[in-house]
């Protein structure tokens, strides 16, 4: 029945939005609390050419039984990455919560439903506001870029409960995690610390919730990060329009690369070229006629 009442908000809330667009990221991570397996997110973030607006949508799942948490997000920002609208579902046990907001003029309205009961959203957003999940691109796209040794400070609104705070990203040196070059951020949001791992391209690798114990890791397989956890294909579909690949990453990419290598003609075996042809031994000497000029 829970599981039910879920889908049915996703469907509700989610479905009017599923649209081409062209995949900037697209990945599995796995959840970890410690050495211990909890859970699996997935992520994609996409450019809609047509609208000229970015969407940033994930799904996430942890626990099992009545420890059991569902957390969903579809934000939309402008070329700029101005928020546009935003809608985040949550469900922990039987607990749900929804929040539906659009942005205009420079003002939030929308509603959160928890609980049984539901809470208008009405306020003013300061300029050069915007939706959490758009950091990494707000940095991008910001004057100084993604780079190492570099101090980000903004304001955005938390998607869980629809609120401004201020923030702050500390860009490292570059550094290898988990095979790949990537920087390491140091993030300061809603009074709490966590790293994060991106690549040049704005590629979230992994993560680090230091005070909570929980990481997340991006995987090249599906599987590996669902670890056989139930997961519901009609809320997927619902979600992300179909059952996500998750190949649209730096995780994927390297694998593909390494099959290719693995496949790959041996060491002086020329395609197209016949045996000791194309070879140039020694010089060839010079024709009579071209002598003396």
């Amino acid at each position: 029945m829970v599981r039910q009442k879920f889908a049915v908000i996703f469907i509700t809330l989610l479905l009017p939005l599923s649209s081409q667009a062209e995949i900037l990221f697209e990945g599995y991570f796995k959840i970890l609390s410690g050495d211990q397996h909890i859970g699996y997110i997935i992520s994609r973030y996409e450019f809609e050419t047509k609208k000229k607006q970015f969407i940033s949508t994930y799904f996430l799942k942890t626990g099992k039984g009545p420890s059991e948490v569902t957390e969903s997000l579809k934000a939309v920002a402008d070329a700029e990455l101005a928020p546009v609208s935003y809608e985040y579902t949550t469900l922990a046990g039987k607990e749900s919560k929804t929040i539906d907001a659009k942005f205009k003029n420079n003002t939030m309205s929308g509603v959160i439903r928890s609980g049984g009961k539901l809470q208008r959203l009405e306020k003013k957003i300061p300029k050069g506001t915007f939706l959490s999940t758009f950091l990494v691109y707000l940095m991008l796209k910001s004057k100084e870029g993604l780079q190492a040794e570099t101090n980000y400070e903004y304001q955005a609104i938390a998607e869980e409960d629809g609120v401004i705070y201020r923030g702050q990203a500390l860009v490292g040196k570059e550094m290898t995690y988990n095979g790949f070059r990537s920087f390491k951020i140091l993030n300061t949001f809603k009074d709490s610390k966590f790293l994060s791992y991106v690549n040049e391209r704005g590629e979230v690798l992994g993560t680090n919730a230091m005070a909570q114990g929980i990481t997340t890791e991006l995987v090249s397989n599906p599987s590996e990060a669902t670890n056989n956890m139930p997961y519901s294909t009609t809320i997927l579909k619902t979600v992300f329009g179909s059952i996500p690949e998750g190949t649209a990453n730096v995780a994927v990419r390297n694998v593909k690369l390494k099959q290719a290598e693995a496949n790959a003609p041996a060491p002086g075996k020329q395609m197209g070229v016949p045996p000791g042809k194309g070879i140039i031994i020694k010089a060839q000497p010079e024709k009579a006629d071209q002598k003396g000029n």
